[in-house]
């Protein structure tokens, strides 16, 4: 391993030097600065595994510029700017309990309205959260901003096409005439025709009737929501109805997981490992439509005698697990077969509203996941693909043209039946 690197080390001593001899009016922002922006570019370089100029071959990506953050601190505002790498998975580690900080005020302001709490009291919370004290004035105004700038956000126009489209809901506690009831918090992500990941829409709802589904499948539409190629969700009868109403003839897609946790409650406890290993036979992703259709008419037929009233189970809703197979290329099935990606912001959203307990009213609610969402959706959009989409146009063309998967199986939803 050689090096044309510069002496990287002696450079930054003269930058301190020239520090100290300057006699700037914020000396100590200037030193803390210098500083933090050395341990980020220090280990950018321990991800990468290279220093600058150095040839390695523990050289794992390449430095890709920086993108401008201002930190406030005790000391005063820090302009850093944040090392960024070409594979996008780099974030210094000294970033991020600002950025949890970040999230935790809008939190804590959210949940001034959620317990009552004072905005002149909640001046202290701040205070602590990121070492600089705001006015009852100012959180006051915040909120109004947040308001304001998350309502634009879940109502903005969704332009361009997004082929996958997964849709799932999860509840929380929130008070209603003075009675606690449970309130349904509806989320939809997609992955756009880039690739990258969005947030589509959040909304609350009491409870999940086809009514509130359909409210709010129709507000998707509304805001122009199109080239969807397949839904993904578990087997909620308000969603299909929903979908059935208003993206008619789009293929829809059973979520595999919510189904293997379906199936264990039809087997006994001794054929559970039996049958999920046989699942995931039908479910690999490199299988065609018609391969993992043989597989599970083989499990069906293989458990008729033992357990028939599993194999009609089986074969009356497995085949709706099997949409993504006549959809998506087999690159995409692993991360579209399922409601996961949901599912891992639901743990996220229940983390936060944990210490909140329960709601007052659903716009509450809605403000507090409304912006950790929105920066859900922010982190998204501006870092790496989620799918590379190349291969859908040529598995598209491939399956129209195949004797083997028929184009009309695809174009009819598996939830009709």
């Amino acid at each position: 391993m050689t090096s044309k690197g510069k002496d990287t080390k002696k450079n930054k001593e003269f930058q301190l030097e020239d520090l100290l001899a300057s006699g700037h009016e914020n000396l100590l922002a200037e030193i803390l600065q210098l500083g933090l922006q050395q341990l980020m570019e220090l280990e950018r370089d321990q991800h990468i595994g290279a220093d600058h100029y150095e040839r390695s071959d523990q050289r794992r990506t390449s430095r890709n510029g920086y993108k401008p953050r201002q930190l406030p601190a005790r000391v005063g505002t820090l302009h850093l700017r944040v090392p960024q790498t070409r594979d996008g998975e780099f974030y210094p580690s000294i970033l991020e309990r600002y950025q949890r900080s970040e999230k935790a005020l809008v939190a804590a302001l959210a949940e001034a309205y959620v317990q009552g709490v004072s905005t002149r009291k909640m001046a202290k919370v701040t205070e602590q959260l990121l070492g600089k004290e705001f006015s009852a004035s100012t959180i006051s105004r915040f909120s109004e901003q947040l308001d304001a700038e998350l309502e634009a956000w879940r109502a903005r126009r969704l332009t361009g096409d997004y082929p996958y489209v997964k849709i799932d809901a999860r509840y929380e506690r929130c008070r209603r005439d003075g009675i606690i009831v449970d309130m349904a918090v509806l989320v939809a992500i997609g992955v756009s025709e880039e690739g990258h990941r969005h947030v589509l829409a959040v909304e609350t709802g009491w409870g999940e009737s086809e009514a509130v589904w359909s409210e709010f499948i129709k507000g998707l539409k509304k805001r122009g929501l199109s080239g969807v190629q397949l839904f993904v969700s578990d087997n909620h009868p308000g969603i299909k109805a929903a979908l059935r109403d208003h993206y008619s003839g789009v293929p829809w897609q059973r979520c595999q997981y919510h189904f293997r946790q379906n199936a264990l409650d039809q087997v006994p406890k001794k054929r559970e490992d039996q049958i999920l290993e046989a699942l995931e036979r039908v479910w690999k992703k490199g299988n065609s439509y018609r391969q993992a259709k043989a597989k599970l008419n083989e499990l069906v037929e293989e458990l008729s005698d033992p357990l028939p009233d599993v194999a009609d189970w089986l074969s009356e809703q497995a085949p709706q697990t099997l949409t993504v197979f006549q959809v998506a290329p087999a690159s995409h099935r692993r991360r579209v077969r399922t409601t996961n990606a949901v599912e891992r912001l639901h743990q996220e959203l229940k983390r936060r509203s944990k210490p909140v307990r329960i709601f007052p009213n659903p716009d509450s609610c809605l403000r507090l996941f409304g912006a950790m969402l929105k920066e859900q959706h922010e982190d998204w959009i501006t870092g790496r693909r989620y799918l590379k989409m190349d291969g859908l146009e040529e598995f598209q063309d491939k399956r129209n043209f195949s004797s083997e998967d028929p184009p009309k199986k695809t174009i009819k939803p598996a939830m009709a039946k």
